[in-house]
């Protein structure tokens, strides 16, 4: 807190008890949101948790060979599914705490090694290993799908480099190299073997290798190379078989799915040619980008399922599907639907939340009028294309984005400048400038981090959102209880130079997370609007510098403006747009959390106006209402003090 602060506090306890209630309600909101879906770090990629995972997956698809009809049919085989039994539960064990959450994975690993030794049948062993090996992944937070979309041209080169002298170059195994092996190594051709195999099986394969067989671990491999050899196989399994596409399926499902569950849940779809949509999700989708109509078809099945799903009864599963209809389906396509039909796509967002709210309230009528409203919707944002005018577009975000964070570091500028702290004014110049470069890192990560996945990116935008607004409000209440100046700016040319480097950090991370929000969410409207604007690439950037150019100019005219204010009027106009971002930041980070399904939505009448982050629901407007309520109040307490007062009373 800032001497100015501390002394003001401890002559108004009553503005020292509104503001400490409002910033703590704030961040009782971002810890409370986080906090039930918060998750251990991720386990190193090679490490034991991953280690133990390749075991059961080893076991669950191979003990097949060793046991059957409870006789064991392969001596040699049957003693490896023991020890890798064994060594699964050791590996996992030595990770594992003692808590009632980690005895429950203990218990399904030794069940995995019960079973085995009970001879027990094939089915009842590799459904032990599934479980199993999910409660791990979900324990140990680790990744099951590729970081970055797998490249087919580095699969082909590291396949012929390093693969094809014993596993062929088709695939089948039929090599010089491969008859001189034993075992023989696997053919890639063999049907029956794909059946029950995911790319995420083969690339634990190629980290780890496999034991008894010429098979070396493939660990020196990056693991983005990794994971283009293991969708590689699954390439070759289905060359020359004709394919039927686009399939919308996720990367994540494509990765730990089997060809027969990749399978079922094509047909679950009802999909009009199951097994040649398996053969083009294989041969092309894990190497491209789904279209938007695909990606679309799937939003519309989900959304289906889930109402589906609410009429037999099932509540809990209805609004999952809805959930996931939204995550999987329709939020990936977001930024290029908004680009394309910017108020179709927020009506379609409305009505997502306005189902999941139907359900939440156990609103039959509502339920069906409103997915049956969102099913409409999203068939007409997804077939007729809109002309997409891409140097207007750009400009519109450029400048809109722009807009929002020269607002708020031109009010600080001026603040801090006009209270005789000009030096501060360098750190705010750190903070945004710090800001761009951040904003390229998130155009590299956001072609890379598919594995993040739909929800926490809504929960990465929520959580930033939140703590930008709580740091704007704590400001913008500070400033417009400021409107007092004569006094203050005695007291705060005094400070200047007792000004401590936490404040001054404070003030660069303002200026940060302001400025990076709006850049992250620049870069990614502008990948979309790339993708939506094939051929046209040039008017793109013509329109983004457009926009910066008219973002720098009015950052001059607001520069100019609020330089010349005096210093009163100053104080309450950079309050008042520092408040203004704060209820939209703070609007926009609770809609997220809504979105992601980490607060569950509280629909009330009341008009949405999006751009200034206010949406019907009513956990946002709450924290809205409440920043408001505080700042006003702090603005009315700093005016009842600067009143007039009666001649002749001591002013001391």
């Amino acid at each position: 807190m800032t001497p100015a602060l501390e002394v003001c506090y401890a002559r108004r306890p009553k503005m020292k008890f509104i503001f400490n209630f409002a910033v703590a309600a704030l961040a009782l909101a971002v810890a409370g949101c986080a906090g039930p879906r918060a998750s251990a770090p991720a386990a190193p990629d090679g490490g034991d948790a991953q280690r133990a995972v390749a075991l059961l997956d080893y076991i669950g698809g191979d003990y097949v060979l060793a046991v059957r009809d409870g006789a064991v049919i392969s001596e040699p085989e049957y003693q490896e599914q023991r020890v890798f039994a064994a060594d699964a539960r050791r590996l996992a064990g030595a990770l594992l705490a003692p808590s009632p959450a980690d005895d429950a994975v203990r218990a399904a690993l030794a069940e995995v090694e019960t079973r085995v030794l009970a001879k027990a049948p094939p089915e009842a062993v590799a459904e032990a290993c599934r479980a199993g090996r999910d409660m791990l992944v979900a324990r140990f937070s680790l990744p099951t799908t590729p970081v970055v979309r797998p490249s087919l041209a580095r699969a082909e080169a590291l396949y012929a480099e390093a693969c094809a002298a014993c596993h062929g170059a088709r695939g089948d195994a039929r090599t010089e190299r491969a008859a001189t092996l034993d075992p023989p190594p696997a053919s890639f051709r063999d049907a029956e073997r794909l059946r029950d195999l995911s790319p995420y099986r083969v690339y634990n394969a190629l980290t780890f290798g496999v034991p008894g067989t010429a098979m070396a671990s493939f660990s020196p491999l990056s693991a983005e190379d990794r994971w283009s050899l293991a969708f590689y196989v699954f390439r070759l399994g289905h060359e020359g078989t004709p394919g039927k596409g686009p399939v919308a399926m996720t990367l994540g499902d494509l990765a730990t799915r089997s060809d027969a569950q990749v399978l079922e849940a094509l047909r679950a779809e009802a999909h009009p040619d199951a097994q040649a949509a398996l053969v083009y999700a294989r041969r092309e989708s894990a190497f491209r980008e789904v279209p938007a109509g695909a990606g679309l078809d799937q939003t519309r099945r989900l959304v289906a399922q889930g109402v589906r799903s609410y009429r037999e009864g099932r509540t809990g599963d209805a609004d999952r599907l809805v959930l996931d209809a939204y995550l999987s389906g329709f939020e990936p396509l977001e930024p290029r639907l908004r680009g394309r039909d910017p108020a179709g796509t927020a009506e379609v967002e409305s009505l997502f939340r306005e189902v999941r709210a139907a359900l939440a309230r156990d609103d039959r009528d509502g339920v069906e009028l409103t997915a049956a409203a969102l099913q409409d919707r999203l068939r007409g944002i997804g077939g007729e294309r809109r002309a997409v005018v891409p140097m207007l577009a750009a400009f519109v975000i450029y400048f809109r984005e722009g807009i929002e964070a020269a607002l708020l570091v031109g009010a600080l500028l001026a603040g801090v400048r006009r209270t005789g702290r000009a030096h501060a004014a360098r750190w705010l110049h750190a903070g945004w400038v710090l800001a761009l470069p951040a904003g390229a890192l998130t155009w590299w990560a956001a072609d890379r981090v598919v594995a993040l996945g739909a929800q926490r990116r809504e929960l990465l935008e929520g959580l930033v959102s939140l703590a930008a607004a709580t740091v704007l409000f704590s400001v913008s209440f500070w400033l417009i209880s400021r409107v007092e100046a004569r006094r203050w700016m005695q007291y705060l040319r005094r400070q200047v130079d007792a000004l401590s480097g936490r404040n001054l950090l404070m003030l660069a991370g303002l200026s940060f997370l302001a400025v990076y929000r709006e850049a992250a969410e620049t870069v990614l409207f502008t990948q979309a609007l790339l993708l939506e604007s094939e051929g046209h690439r040039g008017q793109v950037y013509l329109g983004a510098a457009a926009g910066l150019l008219a973002v720098v100019a009015a950052a001059v005219l607001l520069k100019g403006t609020l330089g010349r204010l005096p210093l009163r009027p100053l104080f309450a106009v950079s309050g008042a747009l520092l408040c203004g971002l704060a209820i939209v930041f703070a609007g926009s980070g609770i809609y997220a959390l809504v979105a992601a399904g980490y607060l569950s939505p509280r629909p009330v009448t009341f008009p949405e106006v999006p751009w200034l982050g206010i949406h019907p629901d009513l956990s946002g407007l709450l924290v809205q209402l409440a920043i408001v309520a505080v700042v006003v109040s702090g603005a009315l307490l700093s005016l009842r003090r600067t009143a007039p007062e009666p001649a002749g009373k001591d002013r001391s």
